[in-house]
């Protein structure tokens, strides 16, 4: 027995209030099926779209966003800052649930990386694709155009230019960018605007706080939402940067920078990480007892210092270490 959601759209394709996704032929075989109210004759001072998901990719989510028309099989040219929706069954702060409804507020006017379009001459529409955990795969690429009646449009809003880097580089929307479990990763952000940038992680593998994105586990993906309040003059900006976590880098805090000879110094005992660190003697200059070096003539002391990996979270610890002895 049909849902009461999927009982409700068949009933409004049947009379004809919703369009139909098999109305847009697509460029691929796309696995979603997604229905909504019209897409014509839409209120130049605004709108809102209305719809769901009667099927709904299992490989990855889905980016909804209001652009202009592709020219052929490539992506758009120009999509918003701003009209936009990431819609993903694995949930999060910041997405849109597939099984729940679907409302998006689109209109007549678009700004897409400082380029503007005026959507009553040209024709735009909702542009679908994978969302950045399959980032190479069109697949699902399926472009609904959509066409506004002549009216007064709504006040343009210059769009907001937003710059975010971490650890001095800068950050690309929607493209994916390795960060390691503990990784130190500093973000600073600024808006052309002046107005205050917002973060917020989208997923729970990963926490924001005081200024530094920090992954929990070094496998997986994580996604870290912007957004600003917007102002009588600027238009609000939303946006996330995905992140593919990868395994830790082991480090040693606190080695010795020298031993006198004829001395003894411990060593650390655990990596950053609180691996067991193993050491071993590499030449006749000193020798070592577990954690305890003890040198035996002037030169350098030669060390290797191992430690294990933990499976998705760190790699193994493999180091050469040269203490002088004076």
């Amino acid at each position: 027995m049909l849902s009461r959601r999927k009982r409700a759209i068949a009933l409004a394709l049947a009379i004809g209030l919703i369009a139909p996704a098999s109305m847009v032929t697509p460029a691929q075989a796309e696995t979603f099926a997604f229905a909504s109210s019209p897409l014509t004759n839409l209120d130049p001072a605004g709108a809102t779209i209305n719809g769901g998901f009667t099927k709904f990719p299992t490989k990855a989510g889905l980016y909804i966003q209001q652009c202009i028309a592709p020219v052929g099989t490539a992506r758009p040219v120009t999509c918003s800052d701003t009209i936009q929706l990431w819609v993903t069954a694995a949930g999060g702060p910041g997405t849109t649930s597939p099984t729940g409804p679907i409302a998006l507020k689109v209109a007549s006017s678009i700004t897409g990386k400082g380029v503007t379009v005026d959507c009553t001459t040209a024709q735009c529409g909702l542009f679908f694709r994978f969302d950045h955990t399959a980032p190479t795969d069109f697949s699902e690429d399926k472009f609904y155009p959509m066409t506004f009646a002549m009216g007064a449009a709504a006040p343009v809003l210059a769009a907001d230019e937003i710059t975010v880097t971490l650890n001095g580089t800068p950050l690309v929307r929607n493209v994916p960018r390795n960060l390691a479990y503990r990784a130190e990763a500093k973000i600073v952000a600024t808006a052309k605007s002046g107005l205050a940038v917002n973060f917020t992680s989208l997923t729970p593998d990963c926490t924001f706080s005081n200024g530094i994105f920090t992954a929990l586990k070094g496998k997986g993906q994580c996604a870290l939402g912007y957004s600003t309040a917007g102002n009588a003059t600027t238009a609000a900006a939303t946006g996330n940067f995905p992140f593919i976590l990868v395994p830790g880098t082991q480090k040693i805090v606190g080695m010795t920078k020298s031993i006198k000879k004829n001395g003894t110094k411990a060593l650390p005992l655990e990596t950053n990480f609180g691996s067991t660190i193993t050491y071993k003697s590499l030449n006749k200059s000193c020798a070592v007892e577990g954690n305890l070096v003890s040198a035996k003539k002037s030169g350098k002391c030669n060390l290797s210092a191992t430690a294990g990996a933990k499976a998705d979270t760190w790699q193994a610890l493999d180091l050469t270490i040269s203490i002088p002895i004076k």
